[in-house]
This record gives C-alpha cells, structure tokens and sequence, in this order.
C-alpha cells in the first residue's frame, strides 16, 4: 500500500460522517425528482392530464369565484364631445366686448346713439339698465339687459355677473363704460389688436382716487382679470360701501388682480378728454383733434346730448377716411417705386394699383367675356335675345358709371371739354377682381365746339366680404305639403299619394300633405258619384296606416265658377286657392306647394325647410323640367325610371312659379297689403271677384305677390333635387293674352333643346 493510498483512507475515515450524508441526501433527491422520457419541446396537449386529487370542503372556508371577473379593473373612457366650431375647440375667441352702463330714460336718446356709432365696429355691445319686474323698455333696441335691482350702486356688479355667466369663454378683453361717455371705437379696435392677451390688462383713465379707473372715461379689462373678479365677487359686494361706483367697482379689481389703473400697457397709450360747460365743440375739441389725429382722445365725457355724439362721431370718421385714403396713395407709391426691382417678366403694374391683377384663363373656354352696351341696351347672354333693355338696378348702375366718368374728365381738363353723349362701352364682371368698364364718350371742346371721342377704363373693386346674419332654421320644421288636382289628374294624384307615402311617412318625416280638390261647376262631390271618390279613399287608407307615426294625408274641396277650366290657365286662381288653403293651418306653418309630376325626395324637402324662414325670406326653387319623352330619348336610349340632369334630357325651368314655400303668418301679412288690389277670397264664391283683375295679370303666382307687396327676402335658385316630369299643357281658355303668350313660351320651350328640335325639322323636311 503505497503513500497516496494511505493518506486517502486516513483521510475517509475523518470524515466518514460527512460523506455519508451527502451520499443520503443524493438517494432521497433522487426519489423525489420527476423522470421525463420525451423530448423537452412537447406540447401541452400531448402531456398527459394531472391526477385528481382529492378536495375537503369546509363551510368555514372562504371561496373566490373569478368566473366573468376582469383581470384588470376597466376604466370607463370618456366621451369626447366636439363642439360646435372649430373656436370653440381651439380656444380662440372674438376680440372686444362693450358693455353700456345706461338706464331707461336714456335709452331711446344716449343708447340709440351708441348702438349707431360702436355696435356695427365691434364684435358685440350690450346695453345695461336697471328697470322695475314687469316694465318694458321704451324702444326696440337688440342687447338690451335689464335688472331689477334697482340699487344704482351694485349695478357695476350686475353687469360683472351678467359677462361670467355668458360671455366668459367668448371675448379677450371687456370695454366698460357709461352713455355719456363718447367712444372712438377704431382707435380702440386698433388699441385692442396690438396688445398680447398673455397678460393682465387694466386699462384707463385714473379718476380722482388715484389707484381706481373711472367708469366715466371707460375701463378695458383682459379677460384673465374678468377670471379673478368672478372669484371674488361675494367679498365685491360685501365691501361696496362707497357712493361712488369708480371705488367700489376699482377696490373689486385692485382686490382680484392686485394691478392698480394704468393709462398704458405693452406701449399702447389710452386717452380720454373731460369736458367742462363752457366748451364750444368746433372750436376746443375740432381743433385739437385735427391737430394730431394719431393722438387724439379714444374717449370723451360727459356728453350729455346725444346729437353731440352724432356729430364727433361723423367728424372723426372724415378724418379716419382721409387717414385712410392717405395711406392708399402712399402705398401705390411704393408699389410703383419697387416695381422695377422685380424680375422682368414681373415688371407689370395692375391698374388700379395695388388691386388685384383678374382672371387668368387656363384655356379658352374659360375667358371672360365683356358684353357691348350702347346708351340703353345690351348684348343679352340669352341665346334667344340678342339685346337687353337696361332696367333696375342694372340701369342706375350704368348712368352712374357714365356720369362718373364724365364728371372726371371735364374735371381734369378744368373746363376745356364738355360732355356731349355716351356712344357705346363694354362691361366685364370678373369675381377675383370686380367690374370692369370701357366706355366711348363724346366730348366737345367749349371753344372750338369740335367734338372728341374719349375712352375711359372705369374698375369698381370688390370690397370686404361681408357675411350677412340670417335667423337660426333647423331641418325639424313640419312641411306642410299642398297639391293641387282637378278631376283629369286622378291617376296621378294617387300615384303622388303612393310615392310620397313610401318617401316621407313610411321613414316618419316630419311633414303632411292636404290635397286641393278644384271640382267644377256641376261635378258631384257625394257618395260614390264624387269625381274624387277614389282619391279620398286612398287617402283615408295611408291616414289609417300610419296614424300611430301622427301622419296624415287629407284634403281640402273647392269648387270653381263656371268661367275657370285650370289653375295652369288661371294665374289669379292660384292666389285664390292660397287664400283658402293658408286658412286651414295656424301662422307659424310652413307651407310648399308641390304639383303631381314631380319627384319628391327627402334631400328638398330638406332644402325648404332650411331656405324658408320665418318673417325673413320666402322660397322659390327653380325645377329642372323634363322635355318631351318621344324628342329627348332617342331609340337607343330608353326612358329611364329617374330623371337624370342632362342638357338633353330637360332644363332647369326659369319660368315655373308653381313651387313655393312661405310660412303661414307672413303669407296672411303681405295679403292684408294687397286686399286693395286683390279682393281677399274666404269662401268658394268669392273665388270669381277675385278672378276680374286675372284680365289685366297682375300678379302670376304667390311668389310675384311677396315681390310686389312684401319685404321679405326673396330666394330663388337651381334646385337639383326638384324634378318635374313632362306634362302636356292646353293653352286653350285663358282669359288673357299675356297668359296664353306665357303658356305658349312654356310649352314650346319644355319640348326640348334646340338641337332636337332643329333636327327634327330636318328630318321632316327631308321626309317631304
């Protein structure tokens, strides 16, 4: 036994204990360590499914059941609401708010006076009084606000709460003053637009308090301090213990914002002018005005005659349009100075300076035509009217034009050339530019008396686009339909029936529909004998399908004198059956009248209730008129079951009235004015008085009566979605000779287009 083998056993035995151990603890690890025979990579399908093990239940013992529980806890999303503008959104809001602190006495004097010389300047203007419950002001002004607290020391306050709860989120900066206080709101507009709105304004005149601005010269607030006096406005009206409102008003603003009055800001000065009794207004306020116009007072106080602000008002304007004008001439100026620094091909000059070059056309079909004008014609863009007579404003706007012109040159020749005629000229309208004129004028020197011919370029630019205030419509406004029948039009009237059944009640639109049935003299209206019966009962059968959606079909019966064979030859007879109709429905209905061959949609109706508004505008829309089925479609193409707009097919018919749509009351308004002229009809036997001016023709539909007699708003214009099938039309009875000529011109022109017709007579000719 070597020396290793020796030390190795001596070794063992030493630590017989420990190898021991660790061999047991390898057995016992080995027992208890799973044996896996197949490859690591197995799926868990493929493994076998564990052994039951059994459960002991206790009832003491808690039990969670996550079935249909969330892992995580959801959170609820917020709906976001776009709102109405893109503003709204954005935050951005309109410039300047004014406030008048008036009362009632003054108001149809001092009030009137500032709404005629601020409100169309800036964004809006407010008028504040105080006024007892149930009193009315004593004119119709728009802004009037009125409190009944009548306490004239919180009524800063009330106007103060009256802006945060309505007009907080809307205006930068908040104008405050009283009416007698003159304001030269352009200079303030200008004031406004250069100061940034990241900071705290308040901005005015010191009054005798020193650290508070008066109310009398006017007090401009940012809308961040508006923010903080809405906070503080309990303690406000806590501490108004003063009888002056320029302290109680000036501690709420110094106590919210801590900033004291200033009279400038970011660089911006603002000025104010006190005026005594004794001043003469030419001579002390004129005067220093005109001086310097740049650094003249943005307010002046107190006025207490109201035509004083009239005055200032219309002296400061003059200035402002000779500071304007000025400004005009310098800038032409520069134009013309810098012009030769451009590129070459950009060394053209528009004329007038400074106004925009016009149109250029891509192509040829695309030029702007000039049209010829002689002294009382023009040439007509009709294709069957080679010249026009002036009329309307067209005429005034000619004779203003030419004695401008006139006016010019005899000007500048100082008295060397006289006017003598107007030989011809040319107009061009072109939208990116204006209206554009060349007139030929005949002059005659005052010496010699020799006549000379001037040609004169005239440009009248477009001004600021203007977007005009029209009331509020929605499309949830009731259409009451009205359609008009005799007894050859049964058939269609049914069909009518049927197809505005399946287009409006069927999809619950919010409209109903009467049916005038126009009988004759002798036409039984009874029983089973009623020319209409079968109308009626189709009538009553769609009422009774749909009465759970409230819609209904109904009629009216009228019947006609002995002298009337159509309302189409009868233009008086439609004011009739209007008057008797518009009777049936309360004022504040909107009425369309509609006729059998028409294709009614929803997207129309749609239109009317959005272009027909209440005491503002009436509507007319221009049908596109189908032509005659055996011209417009040829052979090859077959008549197709919906209209479809083609020059081929039909036109848009500027003579069709029959389509019109006016609320109830304003019908009844305008009626009153021409009872004069047009007996009212209230009965089927008035119809035939009313009938007696029809041989003069007068009035040739509803529409012309809003014209002639109303001040409402007339509208007229292309409506894709009104389309009228092709109807034969008998001018044959009409008790008028302008009649039947219109209804000649209709028929003829509803036949179709030019083209057609040439070729048919072509072929006709060719035939024979």
């Amino acid at each position: 036994m070597n020396t290793i083998t020796k030390v190795f056993l001596s070794y063992c035995r030493s630590n017989v204990y420990l190898i021991f151990g660790m061999c047991f603890g390898l057995c016992i690890s080995s027992f208890f360590t799973p044996t896996n025979d197949g490859d690591c990579l197995e799926t868990v399908e493929d493994l076998a499914p564990p052994l039951s093990v059994p459960k002991f239940s206790d009832i003491y013992e808690p039990k969670m059941n996550l079935e249909g529980k969330p892992l995580r806890a959801k959170k609820t999303p917020k709906v976001f609401m776009r709102p109405r503008y893109y503003s709204t959104e954005l935050g951005i809001r309109e410039k300047l708010f004014v406030g008048v602190l008036t009362s009632r006495e003054y108001l149809y004097s001092r009030g009137v006076a500032q709404n005629k010389t601020i409100a169309h300047l800036v964004d809006k203007i407010r008028y504040f009084i105080s006024i007892t419950e149930g009193a009315k002001p004593n004119v119709s002004l728009p802004g009037i606000v009125g409190f009944t607290d009548t306490r004239s020391i919180l009524k800063p306050f009330h106007v103060l709460k009256y802006i945060t709860d309505n007009y907080l989120e809307d205006y930068d900066y908040y104008y405050l003053i009283k009416d007698l206080t003159y304001v030269d709101v352009r200079k303030m507009t200008k004031l406004v637009n250069k100061i940034s709105i990241s900071q705290d304004v308040h901005l005015g005149i010191a009054s005798k308090f020193g650290t508070y601005c008066s109310l009398d010269s006017g007090i401009l607030l940012s809308n961040s301090v508006i923010r903080k006096m809405k906070n503080n406005l309990d303690w406000c009206v806590r501490n108004t213990y003063s009888d002056s409102d320029d302290v109680n008003f000036g501690r709420c603003i110094v106590h919210s914002s801590s900033l004291p009055c200033s009279d400038a800001i970011q660089g911006q000065t603002i000025k104010s002018t006190v005026l005594n009794e004794s001043f003469a207004l030419e001579t002390n306020l004129y005067a220093s005005i005109a001086q310097n116009y740049s650094e003249s007072p943005i307010s002046v106080y107190p006025v207490f005659d109201h035509s004083t602000i009239y005055k200032l008002n219309a002296y400061i304007a003059r200035l402002e349009l000779t500071a304007v004008t000025d400004q005009i001439s310098t800038l032409r100026q520069e134009i013309l100075k810098t012009a030769k620094l451009e590129p070459e091909k950009d060394h053209s000059v528009t004329w007038p300076i400074g106004n925009q070059p016009g149109n250029k056309p891509p192509g040829r079909f695309d030029i702007v035509k000039w049209t010829y004008l002689n002294e009382t014609h023009m040439a007509s863009d009709k294709s069957l009217k080679n010249m026009q007579k002036f009329e309307g404003s067209v005429k005034t706007d000619i004779e203003y034009v030419i004695k401008a012109a006139a006016d010019r040159i005899e000007g500048n020749y100082k008295g060397m050339l006289e006017y003598k005629k107007f030989l011809n000229g040319y107009k061009r309208y072109d939208a990116s530019r204006g209206m554009d004129y060349i007139l030929d004028l005949v002059f005659a020197e005052t010496k010699t008396k020799e006549e000379l011919v001037k040609r004169v370029e005239i440009c009248k630019p477009l001004g600021k686009v203007e977007i005009l205030t029209v009331p509020y419509v929605t499309e949830n406004a009731r259409v009451h339909l009205i359609l008009t029948v005799n007894k050859f039009q049964k058939n269609e009237t049914i069909k009518f029936m049927s197809h505005y059944a399946q287009t409006c009640m069927e999809k619950k639109d919010k409209t109903f529909l009467m049916v005038v049935l126009l009988y004759d003299v002798n036409s039984p209206s009874k029983d089973k004998d009623d020319v209409f019966f079968d109308v009626k009962q189709h009538a009553l059968s769609l009422t009774e399908k749909y009465k759970k959606d409230q819609s209904k079909v109904t009629w009216l019966s009228i019947r006609l004198p002995s002298s009337v064979s159509s309302i189409e030859l009868e233009p008086m007879l439609k004011i009739a059956v209007t008057d008797l109709v518009v009777r049936k429905f309360s004022p504040e209905s909107l009425i369309l009248f509609v006729e059998t061959e028409m294709e009614l949609k929803v997207d129309y109706l749609n239109r009317v209730r959005m272009n027909t508004i209440s005491q503002w505008q009436v509507f007319s829309p221009m049908p596109f008129v189908e032509y005659h089925p055996d011209i417009a479609y040829s052979e090859s193409k077959a008549k197709e079951n919906e209209l479809d707009i083609n020059r081929n097919y039909g036109r848009y018919d500027e003579y069709n009235f029959n389509h019109v749509a006016f609320y109830a009351k304003d019908y009844t308004s305008i009626r009153k004015l021409a009872e004069s002229i047009i007996p009212p009809v209230r009965a089927d036997r008035d119809i035939a008085t009313v009938l007696k001016p029809s041989e003069q023709n007068l009035i040739n539909s509803a529409f012309e009566l809003f014209i002639l007699f109303g001040d409402l708003h007339p509208f007229r214009a292309l409506e894709p979605a009104l389309k009228i099938r092709y109807k034969e039309m008998n001018c044959r009875g009409t008790q008028s000779d302008i009649t039947h000529i219109d209804c000649m011109k209709a028929r003829s022109l509803n036949l179709g287009n030019r083209g057609q017709l040439a070729k048919l007579i072509l072929q006709y000719q060719h035939s024979n």
